[in-house]
C-alpha cells in the first residue's frame, strides 16, 4: 500500500465557479488554492495533519495518489455546502510531491446552516487535532503560511 502522506501529487488546476453569487458564496483569491471536500477528509486531517486523499484505490498517477486543488480567481466561487480547504498558492503547486499538513493551510471553511455562510474552522480543527497528539502541538500563532 502507497505512502499517503508521502506519495501524494498535488494537481492545481484552474476551474470557474457555477450559478448565482449570493451572500452565502465563497469567494476566492487569486494567492490562494482551495479543495472541496467532505467531513470525512476533516476528520481525517484532525488525525493525521495532513491532506491526503482518501486511501488506496483513488486515483493515482505513475508517481502516486493525487490530491487535487482548484487555483482562485475572481471567476471561481463556491455555491456547495461541502466544506473547502484553503492554502497559499506560493505552497502548493502542480506536480508538488508530498502531501499538505495542517499548519501549512490558511482555512478550512464550513457551512454554518443557521447562519447561511461559510465560517473559517481553521482554529478549531487545530485545537482538536492538538488534542489528539499532545506531543506534537501546532502553535497557533506559529503556522508555515
Amino acid at each position: 500500500m502507497p505512502d499517503r502522506v508521502l506519495e501524494v501529487i498535488n494537481s492545481v488546476g484552474h476551474d470557474i465557479g457555477f450559478g448565482l453569487k449570493t451572500p452565502s458564496t465563497l469567494l476566492t483569491y487569486d494567492t490562494s488554492v482551495y479543495r472541496t471536500t467532505g467531513m470525512d477528509q476533516i476528520k481525517d486531517i484532525i488525525e493525521c495533519g495532513y491532506v491526503r486523499t482518501k486511501g488506496y484505490g483513488a486515483r493515482r498517477s505513475t508517481v502516486g495518489e493525487r490530491v487535487y486543488w482548484s487555483q482562485g480567481s475572481d471567476r471561481l466561487y463556491y455555491n456547495s455546502k461541502n466544506p473547502i480547504i484553503e492554502a497559499p498558492a506560493d505552497k502548493i503547486y502542480d506536480g508538488k510531491q508530498g502531501a499538505i499538513h495542517l499548519s501549512e493551510l490558511t482555512a478550512i471553511w464550513i457551512y454554518n446552516v443557521d447562519k447561511k455562510m461559510f465560517e473559517n474552522n481553521i482554529e478549531n480543527i487545530i485545537a482538536s487535532y492538538n488534542e489528539l497528539h499532545p506531543n506534537e502541538q501546532i502553535c497557533q500563532d506559529k503556522r508555515q503560511f
